[in-house]
């Protein structure tokens, strides 16, 4: 019972019109003018060119020594590790010299991929823009411009976004990294087809990031075509899993993502397969966002925000259960009222429910909600503050231990740890030390 007492183990400027922001912004005063991603990038005509990339402490000073403050955790440590969690393409560990995909294509063959490309981007932009034009509601989210699967910079042995962005490497990022200051980060609340279904598919695949911290694959979705997930008639939101570590981001990153349909007895379809790198700059911080990735069949749409000043914050729930239960268990955080799915369907048995790792803004809260039947059970965390709101009482259903572990986590330790437990009817709220 020692270790279930334990907490886990360490484990801006104007907004994209290219994104449809479907939330109000921050209010003015927050952090995100300074930190809401910097300005434009430079080269600006060469990424539009169309002929090569397309490019569309916390508070808890009781931990945190004195000499940890910010202005001093800039750079880099005796170590060679960094504070903050962006890592320039010149300090890299090398993965490739050369575009992995260029040398197999010639520049007139690039060229011509390229045209398609945009030719493709600037028709489904041109239907948007109908469709706004004529004032209909709702407004579907703005697509994402894809990139081409080679560019001119690939061919002639430039700085392409293969090589910036280590696509060649297919490896999940690592799980462990040092803790870092609050930092500009991504939280992702929901992927979902963007029609209607006229009958239940499954899909496979892998949906992923490649962020500033670590440019290899961040898995939000990963499924084999033996273990699909399947999309029921009326619903359209995939099942999406914890990131392994926080995303963090620089001006730009990628979606890398490769969905497909399973179907019998013809062959599987394409839901959607591309690159898409976003610009930090243009995007906007502080607001729900809503993008929509176009395939040939279904569009993608996912809702998502960009948060100055966050903290890698880690949700872990153990509980023991002698009956089946059905529980539903969402967080809420940033002051945003989107909610991120932790955990849906049956319990039955003992040990973790899950473990997931979501954005926090420092000075913001993170709610958790558990529903069963006709109960709801609240919890408010803060870092540096701990448990804000909790229940008094136990879970229903859970009879011998039901365990709540929240951490926010930077610079090398929890900036703090709270626990909220129940064990044998005894509920206890307490700060745990890593």
């Amino acid at each position: 019972m020692e270790e279930i007492c334990h907490v886990a183990q360490e484990a801006q400027d104007e907004p994209d019109p290219r994104l449809k922001i479907i939330e109000r912004p921050v209010e003015d005063g927050d952090d995100e003018e300074k930190n809401g991603g910097g300005g434009g990038g430079e080269g600006g005509e060469e990424k539009n060119s169309g002929r090569g990339d397309t490019v569309d402490e916390v508070d808890c000073e009781d931990d945190m020594d004195e000499e940890d403050s910010e202005e001093d955790m800039t750079g880099w440590d005796e170590d060679g590790n960094p504070y903050l969690p962006f890592i320039p393409p010149w300090r890299r560990p090398i993965r490739e010299r050369i575009c992995p995909t260029g040398q197999y294509y010639s520049m007139e063959e690039a060229e011509k991929i390229v045209d398609s490309a945009c030719e493709r981007n600037d028709e489904l932009l041109s239907e948007w823009c109908e469709l706004a034009n004529n004032n209909t509601v709702p407004l579907p989210a703005m697509p994402l411009r894809v990139l081409p699967i080679v560019t001119t910079y690939c061919v002639s042995g430039h700085d392409c976004y293969h090589v910036r962005h280590w696509t060649g490497d297919t490896s999940e990022t690592a799980p462990d990294h040092p803790y870092f200051v609050p930092s500009e980060m991504m939280q992702v609340f929901s992927l979902g087809l963007s029609s209607p279904l006229a009958r239940p598919i499954n899909i496979y695949g892998w949906f992923s990031v490649r962020d500033g911290w670590e440019p290899l694959r961040n898995y939000l979705f990963n499924r084999s075509r033996d273990d699909p997930a399947m999309i029921s008639h009326g619903c359209s939101f995939l099942p999406l899993r914890s990131p392994c570590r926080g995303i963090f981001v620089s001006q730009f990153f990628l979606m890398d993502i490769n969905l497909m349909i399973k179907e019998e007895g013809s062959p599987d379809k394409q839901l959607f397969s591309g690159y898409v790198e976003i610009d930090t700059s243009w995007a906007g911080f502080g607001s729900i966002l809503m993008a929509r990735f176009q395939g040939e069949c279904h569009g993608l749409d996912m809702i998502f925000a960009l948060l100055g000043d966050s903290i890698e914050t880690v949700i872990e729930a153990k509980a023991e259960a002698k009956q089946p239960l059905d529980v539903r268990i969402s967080a809420s955080t940033s002051g945003f009222d989107e909610e991120i799915s932790l955990y849906d369907g049956k319990f039955c048995g003992s040990g973790s429910m899950f473990k997931h790792i979501v954005a926090v803004k420092k000075q913001e809260e993170l709610c958790v909600v558990l529903k069963m039947d006709d109960y709801t059970y609240k919890w408010t965390f803060k870092a540096g503050v701990g448990v804000v709101l909790a229940p008094e009482h136990p879970v229903s259903g859970f009879t011998e231990y039901f365990v709540m572990n929240v951490s926010f986590r930077t610079r090398g330790k929890a900036a703090s740890a709270w626990q909220w437990s129940c064990i044998c009817n005894d509920v206890c709220v307490s700060k745990l030390c890593l």
